[in-house]
């Protein structure tokens, strides 16, 4: 994992507070849906991402369910303490065309509002649930600057919100998608505050009015913080070289499937892979369904009858 240095600024140590070491604050936002694949990129985040506490947040009627699967020390936490603000608004702000994007939009704002809830002094990385880190990783230098890692998605319609709310161009030539983000919780009360001078009410509503919900998928948490980020803070972050890989159930099936041995052989490129639900190896019988049978549910029947 190489950052891309950003040259630094000959007055910045005498700006700089003293450098943290660790991220305060890990932030996931799951659902039931996606347990199967939580249950083990959880055990990699702690093993491999250092930071002082660990959530999880997930639908209320859920929590227990996460507490069973969740490796510790991650915590817990219900959707609503975030979501009552705005979840309501962004329902009703959904035709019958789009209503299932409801989740969507949902999970980007509870992950908005739990960085904000956060103190001002702390760093907080947001990671995306269905993502596993197959190395250690890194995401403060020693500077104190934190380290973006890259995509390559372009959706213009973010960029269109992005314009309507913070009246911003994009700023780099790649994309802020890339599966985490990090951010100095200061950082997003200082958008939060900076939307709701501009607009006259709160970030909520605001956001809410900017994104135009009839054309789809028209928000993107990581590409509004982002180009935020790289207008205000330039001088504060680096840009990761290190590669990662979205196509983690077609390159090796199904999460369960992880090892040392299949990481060396197929992963050690990367720092980290997703298992996204639209991403399916082909063909699904013999590359998922029946490797999994054999690697779970027929262990699992043995011991049952061993036990029995």
């Amino acid at each position: 994992m190489t950052p891309h240095q950003n040259p630094l600024p000959q007055n910045m140590a005498l700006k700089q507070q003293p450098t943290k070491e660790k991220i305060d604050h890990i932030i996931c936002v799951c659902c039931a849906r996606d347990a199967l694949v939580w249950k083990i990129a959880s055990a990699y985040i702690v093993k491999n991402i250092d930071s002082v506490h660990y959530k999880v947040i997930v639908p209320d009627s859920e929590i227990e369910i996460f507490k069973e699967i969740s490796s510790k020390p991650f915590e817990v936490l219900g959707e609503s303490v975030y979501s009552k603000r705005f979840a309501g608004e962004i329902k009703k702000r959904l035709s019958y065309k789009v209503a299932g994007q409801f989740g969507w939009y949902l999970q980007q704002f509870i992950k908005l509002a739990a960085v904000a809830s956060c103190k001002t002094d702390e760093i907080v990385l947001i990671w995306d649930a269905d993502t596993v880190p197959l190395k250690k990783l890194v995401f403060i230098d020693k500077h104190g600057r934190l380290n973006y890692y890259q995509g390559t998605e372009h959706h213009q319609p973010y960029f269109e919100t992005i314009g309507r709310l913070l009246r911003l161009s994009k700023k780099v030539n790649f994309s802020f998608i890339a599966q985490c983000f990090v951010i100095k919780a200061e950082w997003i009360r200082e958008l939060f505050d900076r939307i709701e001078k501009q607009h006259g009410q709160s970030w909520e509503l605001t956001m809410l009015e900017a994104i135009n919900f009839e054309e789809g998928n028209s928000f993107s948490e990581y590409e509004t913080l982002g180009t935020f980020v790289a207008e205000y803070h330039a001088s504060e972050i680096n840009y990761i070289q290190g590669e990662w890989l979205r196509l983690g159930n077609s390159t090796i099936g199904h999460p369960v499937f992880l090892s040392p041995q299949l990481i060396a052989r197929k992963l050690n490129q990367y720092d980290f892979v997703s298992f996204e639900k639209w991403d399916r190896a082909r063909p699904y019988f013999w590359r998922v369904s029946l490797p999994y049978f054999l690697k779970v549910y027929l262990p699992s029947f043995l011991k049952q009858k061993t036990n029995a």
